[in-house]
């Protein structure tokens, strides 16, 4: 076979598992034959870098064209990453999906094929009117999965402002089409010459901005918490990772390749404050959320915050550090994919354990350690990925952060006096979401059930716990062994960013193998020299019962651990507290659906409710419709 037909060979192993799987789950009523086709469209991608590793790329023009020209596909080292740590993800949320016993139907298992090929077009995508057709594919393709027929207003919110993120893509790709004079992204390159500076600020924030209302940048967050609640975990689990690595991959390309990073520097400083508060608002409001999902929401909001400050921060060291450019567009890319991995195994976990109590609210949980002890494990290990402990992958990528952050000696003086309140600001969001992290934790698996399903919880599906334990082997691994990934992601950055520098000279050797080795063997000796001391002349009780032999109802809950932050941060919360049936509760709003986005909503009802009198059911008046409509546009043609 020639070279041209391993790629194409290559190509349909990837793709046409996945279509072929789509068109069964719409016309059988099994999702077995769709899901397995989807799996083997995954394991394909899974080989996409070493795939493209060995051949050194791979480029495609499809066989199809249209009126807007021609389909084209391109792999590059960077975006081959991209497409296998998202395909290892993909396959997990699969494969636990197959055993976690919800019955999904062969439409929802045609959807996940419709959303793998949307995913990886996303990714691969070389030429706009395939990105955009992808990028609009996977926001619908979410929409019809996130259905539960309980609460739908979520769904249409996050349908609304995705949309509304996606005009201001399409503006924006529109343009620079038409600059550039071809529909082919890699005719894009190094666009930010020809349109000049000022044109190019505005680009790059309306591109935040629009992968943002998907990321869950402030103030288009508003649709993450009820989303990611009321959805299938499943669907939450693809949208905060793979969808996610989709959205930062393109984000970055268009703004490091496309138009480029010379003398953005004030926008990237205005990004970089957007994402700032976007990182502490994420962090506060998941110490007040009572369900594990909504918890997990906000934190995929203050982690793609951080991934977006760190690629806006590439923007302000650009003229001044080619390696801490290079280092810090690393953490940004390195972060994205281990934030898929560590947030995919959390949410599978609280599936398995909402599937097993029957349970939604972290005070109804409890005591599961003693009796799921290998979920219990799986959990642990996701918490302290999440919550940057190591030598786990989360710590890696947001040490490479700080890294960035601190070793700012060589960028101008002025920019210099920001860089330690972005240091405070992370060490403050750290703290507070590791205080969330603990408290997601110990309040499902530590302590005494606090419930008769988390007493008695039903037995873990068999092989459910399998994908669970591939994506913590991954979470250790690729924490334990950082160094030959990130020179790959550095390698595929700095070559789409144009940059000749390496991310090793803006870092010290606190990352290097051996300094990880010391720091490993250090804490495990600590914690058991602690462990052997503190357990002299001490009698054993159930871990977060206080010392004492608590039951269920008296032991701490979950609002009582967060109210020292609460009373802290108070006037942000706007909480309102009370007794109900007995209990004292305290229930929180989010402040932008209730000053933004519900006046908003209001206001827009009451506007359609007018405009709906329009609707007569008359033929001749729709027809003066048209007609009205026909004459006004041919004046506007003809002053034009």
């Amino acid at each position: 076979m020639t070279g041209a037909e391993i790629e194409a060979a290559y190509l349909a192993v990837l793709f046409v598992p996945a279509m072929v799987g789509m068109t069964l789950g719409i016309i059988n009523r099994s999702g077995r034959a769709p899901g397995a086709l989807c799996a083997v469209s995954c394991i394909a991608g899974v080989l996409c870098y070493p795939f493209i590793a060995y051949t050194g790329g791979l480029s495609y023009e499809l066989p199809t064209g249209s009126f807007l020209g021609a389909y084209a596909l391109s792999f590059d080292q960077l975006g081959s990453v991209f497409v296998s740590i998202s395909s290892i993800v993909f396959l997990a949320i699969l494969t636990h999906m197959s055993h976690s016993g919800h019955g999904y139907t062969a439409g929802y298992s045609a959807l996940c094929c419709a959303l793998f090929l949307a995913v990886t077009l996303c990714m691969c995508a070389d030429t706009a009117i395939l990105i955009l057709l992808a990028w609009e594919a996977v926001s619908m393709i979410t929409f019809l999965m996130a259905g539960n027929g309980r609460d739908d207003s979520a769904r249409w919110r996050f349908l609304a402002v995705t949309h509304i993120g996606g005009l201001i893509l399409m503006a924006v790709y529109g343009y620079m089409w038409s600059v550039s004079g071809s529909g082919y992204l890699h005719d894009w390159e190094g666009l930010g010459i020809t349109v000049g500076p000022t044109t190019s600020a505005i680009l790059v924030l309306l591109l935040f901005l629009g992968f943002g209302t998907k990321l869950g940048t402030v103030p288009f967050h508003a649709w993450m918490p009820d989303m990611y609640a009321e959805s299938p975990t499943h669907t939450t689990a693809l949208l905060t990772t793979v969808c996610s690595n989709a959205a930062i991959l393109m984000l970055f390309r268009a703004v490091y390749s496309y138009i480029g990073a010379e003398g953005l520097t004030d926008i990237g400083m205005i990004v970089c404050i957007l994402a700032a508060v976007t990182a502490l608002w994420g962090a506060m409001e998941s110490m007040v959320q009572t369900e594990p999902k909504r918890i997990l929401a906000y934190s995929s909001m203050e982690n793609m915050a951080l991934v977006t400050l760190c690629l806006a921060l590439g923007l302000v060291f650009w003229s001044s550090s080619d390696s801490l450019t290079a280092l810090v567009i690393l953490a940004a890319v390195l972060h994205t994919l281990n934030h898929s991995i560590f947030k995919s195994l959390m949410l599978l976990t609280v599936d398995s354990v909402e599937d097993v109590t029957g349970e939604r609210k972290i005070d109804r949980m409890g005591g599961l350690a003693k009796v799921l002890p290998a979920l219990s494990a799986m959990a642990l290990v996701g918490v302290a990925s999440l919550a940057a402990i190591p030598p786990l992958n989360g710590f890696i990528s947001e040490w490479l952060m700080l890294q960035s952050l601190v070793g700012t000696d060589a960028i101008a003086s002025d920019l210099r006096v920001a860089m330690p309140l972005l240091v405070a600001m992370m060490g403050v969001c750290g703290m507070i979401v590791a205080t969330s992290y603990a408290r997601l934790f110990g309040f499902i698996f530590l302590g005494r059930p606090r419930s008769e399903g988390a007493e008695k919880p039903r037995p873990m599906r068999k092989g459910s716990i399998t994908p669970m334990a591939v994506l913590a082997v991954l979470c250790i691994g690729m924490g334990m062994l950082s160094y030959p990934l990130m020179d790959v992601l550095s390698e595929g950055t700095c070559t789409t960013a144009g940059i000749d520098a390496s991310y090793r000279d803006g870092m010290s050797g606190s990352l290097e193998p051996l300094t990880l080795g010391i720091m490993i063997l250090g804490t495990v000796a600590f914690v058991y020299v602690a462990s052997r001391v503190l357990s002299r002349n001490s009698r054993e009780t159930d871990t977060w019962g206080c010392g004492g032999t608590l039951d269920g109802r008296m032991q701490y809950s979950s609002e009582g651990f967060s109210q020292p932050i609460v009373r802290v941060f108070h006037p942000f919360y706007g909480d309102t507290s009370g007794m109900e049936n007995g209990r004292y509760h305290t229930r929180f709003q989010e402040p932008f659906v209730k000053y933004i986005y519900n006046p908003l909503g209001n206001i827009l009802f009451r506007i359609s409710r007018r405009v709906s009198r329009l609707q007569t059911g008359n033929i001749q008046t729709y027809l003066g419709y048209i007609l009205a409509t026909l004459v006004v546009a041919l004046m506007a043609v003809r002053l034009l």
